[in-house]
């Protein structure tokens, strides 16, 4: 009874990674991201049908479905680490170098070709080779190869995403969390396969598949409650990564250390006609720059910093000079009216220049 459940629940899973591969096709995600997608899931399902095919007819040994069996092993682990890549590393981009991970599954496809195309010729080198290897256990070899290739993996991704750490974290994103389950589910998933063919307990490789089954159907309800988990999230991120890129590579503090210099020592900002580009100039950077500088590292628009500056020196003057007129002190420190001097001042101290003049710098009585 227990036997036909699993085999019932193979059989769908099968069945559902075959259409869920076949709809990634049709998603609007970057291209990459839905051929990974189609490899990782045709390739379980080829793997859940190889299973239910062998549970239900032990003395299946078909040598094309066998062949098929074997291509889907290694190719799912290199689709799944390139994957996870793609996903959650922003600055990712596939390159030719990701081709040299799917090399193990390319030799095996021309092996495969091989075997078949030379079925048939007598040629004497040709059929001896042949003869080799199938008088050998080297597809067995492969076989056991394609699910250690998994495995690995599995485990290089599952050490990458620190997955123990996500989960515990819960300020951690959806996308994140969703991504540390899927791979702990796989890496339990691969333990169980490696655990069946070194015991040559059937059970073990049952329980993963079951496992597997529903980590599809996890797939599929996370991606409708959440589809922006794998769509607006991920172009979320790279609108971010690219506001944020203006600034990579900069030294910040060397940058903070110029700026102070030319506001202390220069007092660019007694300048009336001072503008961010002006100061981006001087700084030898992009005005869109100076502004993410300003807004990230010292969290503040240009107006409201270069107006700090000339508050402070308008109070050193009216401290220092305390019979100087208020208007003469605002253009002094860079302010072009009446008006912008007493809002910016007032904003800043609480009380307007006058009532801050008479309060801490009460004129001398003759």
């Amino acid at each position: 009874m227990l036997t036909e459940i699993f085999n019932a629940i193979i059989l769908f899973g099968g069945g559902l990674a075959l259409l869920l591969g076949i709809v990634q096709l049709f998603h609007d995600r970057s291209r990459i991201k839905n051929i990974l997608l189609f490899v990782i899931f045709i390739s379980l399902g080829i793997i859940h049908i190889h299973e239910y095919a062998v549970s239900v007819t032990p003395e299946y040994s078909g040598t094309a479905a066998l062949n098929i069996f074997l291509l889907a092993k290694f190719l799912l682990g290199p689709a799944m680490y390139i994957l996870y890549l793609a996903v959650f590393n922003r600055n990712y981009s596939f390159k030719l170098s990701g081709i040299l991970h799917f090399l193990p599954a390319a030799g095996v496809f021309t092996l495969v070709i091989f075997m078949t195309a030379s079925t048939g010729l007598s040629e004497c080198a040709v059929s001896s080779v042949r003869d080799y290897i199938e008088a050998g256990s080297f597809f067995k070899y492969l076989h056991s190869l394609g699910f250690a290739l998994i495995f690995v993996y599995t485990g290089g991704i599952f050490m990458k995403i620190d997955a123990f750490s996500v989960l515990k974290n819960g300020k951690s994103d959806r996308l994140t969390i969703v991504g540390a389950t899927v791979t702990i589910l796989l890496f339990i998933v691969i333990v169980l396969i490696i655990a069946g063919l070194a015991t040559g307990i059937t059970y073990f490789s049952r329980v993963s598949l079951t496992l597997t089954t529903f980590f599809f159907i996890y797939w599929f309800v996370i991606v409708q409650i959440h589809p922006e988990l794998f769509s607006s999230t991920i172009k979320k991120r790279k609108n971010q990564a690219r506001s944020d890129d203006p600034l990579s590579g900069m030294d910040l503090e060397l940058l903070e250390i110029h700026l102070k210099e030319l506001m202390d020592d220069e007092k660019i900002y007694c300048d009336e006609d001072l503008s961010l580009k002006r100061v981006a100039d001087m700084l030898s950077i992009q005005p869109q720059q100076f502004s993410l500088f300003l807004n990230h590292r010292l969290g503040i628009n240009f107006n409201t910093f270069i107006n700090r500056y000339r508050v402070d020196e308008a109070i050193n003057m009216m401290r220092d000079d305390r019979k100087r007129s208020l208007l003469s002190v605002a253009f002094a420190v860079g302010f072009n009216s009446k008006s912008v001097f007493y809002d910016a001042f007032t904003k800043q101290t609480g009380l307007s220049p006058a009532k801050y003049r008479k309060q801490f710098f009460p004129s001398e009585k003759s």
